[in-house]
């Protein structure tokens, strides 16, 4: 019974990965097929909607919308609607943490930041090494005090949840590892189990 549960147990760790993206794909295509498909039925002449045109209308408008971005007006528009939702004691803790953590995976392709770290420690005696990835080393545009010219600031997650610590050290005190953001995130993330293959190695003391 032992056995028959581990392999129970492995397949279902190999297949949950798979199902989740599936389902959350689903999802969404779902959503905007219901939510943009259903106004556009209503915008549309009677007979003139296909499905599928809902998907398709929620790719153009997301498309557009990138393109918007770099348009003066819509970046004021959004601006503005930032500074009256950091008025909202609610939602300016929902929308700015949000914001923050998708910000925190969408910048992986800043050089800066993909630089991957780890910082000795003394635990009890002990040596240790903290994996963390490099958030600033430019701390000009922030009040006094925060940073100085030769520290950096270095984002420790924490394992199995969204959270972390962002500490302020010398730049001399941290090693950099030739690794990609990626893999040390997955390695950090499931607490050193995740392997290149995605796999769980087996704990050796």
């Amino acid at each position: 019974m032992n056995r028959l549960g581990t392999i129970m147990f492995r397949g279902l760790v190999a297949m949950l990965p798979a199902v989740l993206t599936i389902y959350i794909l689903f999802w969404l295509v779902r959503s905007a097929e219901t939510v943009l498909g259903g106004m556009l039925k209503v915008l549309l002449p009677a007979g003139w909607y296909i499905p599928g045109m809902g998907l398709l209308a929620g790719v153009a408008a997301t498309f557009l919308f990138g393109l918007g971005l770099n348009a003066f007006m819509v970046r004021r528009l959004i601006d503005l609607g930032e500074k009256i939702a950091d008025q909202i004691p609610l939602i300016k803790t929902l929308y700015g943490s949000l914001k923050d953590f998708i910000g925190f995976f969408a910048n992986q392709h800043d050089s800066q930041f993909s630089q991957v770290v780890s910082i000795e420690l003394e635990f009890g005696g002990k040596p240790m090494r903290l994996i963390g990835f490099v958030t600033r080393s430019d701390f000009s545009s922030l009040p006094d005090g925060i940073g100085e010219e030769d520290e950096i600031a270095v984002y420790l997650p924490l394992s199995y949840q969204i959270g972390g610590y962002t500490i302020i050290v010398p730049r001399s005190s941290v090693k950099p590892l030739n690794i990609s953001t990626h893999r040390a995130m997955g390695f950090v993330v499931t607490g050193g189990m995740a392997t290149d293959k995605g796999h769980a190695d087996k704990a050796t003391p």
